[in-house]
């Protein structure tokens, strides 16, 4: 039995005449006829009783009927979902971030995505930026979105968001009187940092800064997360660089201040790997983030599917 067969008896059965039901499936009568005829003998029982007057369904063919009915609907079903899953419309997409991306373009692109792939379950991991690459990288994780510039190894990667890097300090601080807060006043400053260990490449950067302003920082504190070092911030501890989008965070005790002399800036950037599924190649098609206006990332590889 082949579901061509299934889908013969049904345009019978529901037609009740063997010349409609043949000129709607687009074959001959006698072929039909011979279908039909064909499946009765494999089933031992007779489905529709003929004459030449009409056709009716037997008790045995209405029972068929309706099983009939849900094999064929079923099996539609399985077709449209390995389509929409070839499509990329359908499974588990996997989206690696480092937390300033909560703050900022990560909200904004996964919900216009959803908007227009409702089938697409997200799974989303909050690393940090080397396990987020390593995760890309090792094909844990489809897509991550993670701070530049790093070690690529040969990925994909595309600028997707740029903001200023600002000053976390605590509220009753004399440098929270001023709008904006030079480098070099932080000389003295008591300062809450990631640890190198942890991010090698954004704990050198705020490094760099430092002494290009014209000295070392005293790192008294270092943290696993940005939400941690604000919290130290509030309680006196020290003072900490922050991305700009830290500030939606508002907590009692803090204040943010752009930083001069020169602005650092903290990029971001979308990272995946040169293979790529249907899953990943519907995200990518959307593109559901901001891209950089002042174009100031763009000596990252920008790669199109």
């Amino acid at each position: 039995m082949e579901l061509r067969h299934l889908r013969y008896f049904l345009a019978v059965a529901e037609e009740l005449h063997f010349g409609r039901a043949a000129e709607h499936l687009h074959i001959v009568q006698p072929a039909l006829s011979k279908q039909i005829a064909a499946l009765e003998k494999e089933l031992g029982v007779r489905l529709l009783e003929r004459t030449k007057r009409r056709v009716e369904l037997t008790d045995a063919g209405r029972a068929f009927l309706e099983d009939a009915r849900n094999v064929l609907a079923q099996a539609d079903l399985a077709a449209d979902r390995a389509r929409s899953a070839g499509r990329g419309e359908r499974g588990v997409l996997v989206v690696g971030f480092i937390p300033p991306a909560l703050n900022s373009v990560l909200p904004p692109a996964l919900s216009r995505y959803r908007d227009e792939h409702p089938g697409v379950r997200l799974v989303l991991r909050e690393l940090t930026n080397r396990a987020a690459v390593d995760g890309v990288l090792y094909g844990r994780i489809h897509i991550s979105f993670v701070r530049v510039p790093f070690d690529d190894h040969g990925l994909c990667c595309e600028p997707v968001y740029e903001e200023p890097v600002v000053l976390a300090l605590p509220s009753d601080h004399p440098l929270a009187l001023l709008d904006a807060v030079p480098l070099s006043a932080l000389r003295d400053e008591a300062f809450v940092m990631i640890p190198r260990a942890q991010e090698p490449e954004l704990h050198d950067y705020y490094i760099a800064l430092c002494q290009e302003a014209g000295f070392s920082p005293q790192i008294v504190h270092e943290v696993s997360a940005t939400l941690v070092g604000v919290g130290l911030v509030a309680s006196g501890v020290g003072v900490a660089f922050v991305p700009s989008s830290t500030r939606v965070m508002a907590r009692t005790g803090v204040a943010y201040r752009p930083l001069r002399d020169p602005t650092p800036r903290f990029r971001m950037a979308a990272v995946w790997r040169r293979e790529v599924d249907p899953l990943l190649k519907s995200f990518l098609c959307t593109r559901p983030w901001s891209v950089p206006a002042d174009g100031k990332v763009r000596h990252l590889t920008a790669a199109a599917v």
